[in-house]
Parts: structure tokens; C-alpha cells; sequence
């Protein structure tokens, strides 16, 4: 068997209790208060030297992994939070506490990794270029076709980038520039194909929000394909007003600037 996908959630299940209506019940599977059991997508291996976890209990807790994979609310589901969740096996016979660990984190990034950042920004942008029908040809200037050099230029003093991973593995990324007097250019801000609708998007740019707070800046500027009606109002959504407009002649489309304050 050999993994295709980098599972972005673990999980840590606990045996916390076994009874029903108050009262002590044996677990046929022979599960005690203390078990402990990890997993990714698959099923819970014991970490403690604790017997197999049940099979029977398998379908109470896919039906709650789905729900975390699918970016679901289980709080939706009558759960308290999206981080402890406790669940009964079907005969309602043993309790059961799961963690959910988000294995994705973001971190600064540097010279050494723009080639692997670059990789991420051009992959993103294919489908905006794709949707446009946008090619090297009819629009050179499109971030889908940016070069390594390019975006190397913008390494300089101000310049900060930061990369979405699991692992070893990066997913996204968003720049920030100081533009001075309190002011920060938000650029290329990406999340590959198969990492969207998982909410990281709107966490890279919360993160970039807080990280621009952080440096006692006030305002966030960006600016998009305005006939991108999609992504202006996924901005717009998130706190971003829209500015102005402005054609280029390099251009097949309209550049669109929306900016977001602290304030």
C-alpha cells in the first residue's frame, strides 16, 4: 500500500468511560478507561499497548472524521467545540474523547525556499489563467506565468513571505511588503487546487492581518483582476474595500485595489 495524498489532520482518540444510563457496562471489544489510539485518515492504531479499537465503532467515528476533512462544523452536530470531541460507541457502551490536530502551519519563509514557493504561486494562478483563458502568449504579465528572477526581485528589505505546510510539504503562500507609513502590500496569496475549500485561505490571510498588526502597520493593500468577481467578493467578505481601478495596456484585464484597515 502506498499513501498518494499528505493527510493535513491526525487524530488521538481516548477511551474516558464505559457505561450506559449511569450504569457500568463491559465492552465486548474489551476497551478500558485509559486506551489510547492515533490515526490519520486510517484506522486508530493503539499507542499504549492497548488491544484493536472496535470495528463497530468505526462508523461513529468516520461519519466525525468526514466532517473534519470536509471543513464541516461539528458544533453543528450538537458538539461543544472543533478541537475535543466525545462520542459513544453504537451500543452506547464505551465513551470515547477525539483530538483533532491540525497538522498544517505557517511559517516565514526565505530566499533558499523560492524555488518551491514559486512552484506554489504558478500551479495556483493556472486556474484563474485557465478560467480567462489566459496564456503566455495573450498574457505574459499574469502571476501564472511569473518567473523564479521575478519574483526574486521582490527579495528586499520590507519583504516578507510565508509559506503553508504539513510537514515538509508547502500548499500556500502570501507576501507581505512594507510600503511604508503603516502600509503593507499583500501579494500572490495562494492555496493549491487540492487545498482548497479546507478554510486555509481565509487563515493565511487572517494570519497576514494579525502578522501586519504585529508589526504596528494599519492597512493591508492588494490588488486583483477585477472581472475576478469571485475572488473580489471572497475579499470583500473578509473585511477588504474596494478602491478604484486601473487599465494597463500590458493588460487583458482590469486591475482592481482593495485595501483593508485596522481600524
Amino acid at each position: 500500500m502506498k499513501k498518494f495524498i499528505t493527510e493535513n489532520y491526525s487524530f488521538t482518540i481516548t477511551v474516558i468511560d464505559h457505561a450506559k444510563d449511569g450504569k457500568p457496562l463491559h465492552c465486548r471489544n474489551g476497551h478500558e478507561v485509559g486506551d489510547t489510539y492515533t490515526c490519520e485518515y486510517g484506522c486508530p492504531m493503539p499507542t499504549n499497548g492497548c488491544g484493536d479499537f472496535c470495528s463497530k465503532t468505526m462508523m461513529n467515528l468516520y461519519r466525525l472524521k468526514e466532517v473534519v476533512y470536509t471543513n464541516g462544523d461539528l458544533r453543528l452536530l450538537g458538539f461543544p467545540n472543533n478541537h475535543d470531541v466525545e462520542f459513544s460507541c453504537p451500543d452506547g457502551a464505551v465513551w470515547f474523547r477525539m483530538q483533532i490536530h491540525d497538522l498544517a502551519e505557517i511559517r516565514p519563509l526565505n530566499a533558499e525556499h523560492l524555488p518551491q514557493y514559486a512552484d506554489i504561486i504558478r500551479r495556483s494562478f493556472a486556474t484563474v489563467a485557465k478560467d480567462f483563458g489566459w496564456t503566455r502568449e495573450n498574457c505574459p504579465g499574469h502571476t501564472n506565468f511569473i518567473t523564479d528572477e521575478r519574483l526574486g526581485s521582490k527579495i528586499k528589505d520590507g519583504y516578507l513571505s510565508f509559506g503553508y505546510f504539513v510537514g515538509d510539504t508547502i500548499f500556500g503562500f502570501a507576501s507581505l511588503t512594507d510600503t511604508r507609513d503603516g502600509v503593507y502590500e499583500m501579494n500572490d496569496v495562494s492555496i493549491l487546487l487540492e487545498w482548497r475549500h479546507y478554510g486555509y485561505g481565509k487563515r493565511l490571510l487572517d494570519f497576514c492581518k494579525e502578522k501586519v498588526k504585529e508589526l504596528g502597520g494599519n492597512k493591508i493593500t492588494i490588488g486583483i483582476v477585477e472581472e475576478n468577481t469571485v475572488l473580489k467578493d471572497w475579499y470583500a467578505a473578509n473585511g477588504f474595500i474596494h478602491t478604484g481601478t486601473k487599465q494597463f495596456e500590458h493588460l487583458p484585464f482590469t486591475v482592481g485595489y482593495m485595501e483593508w484597515s485596522t481600524t
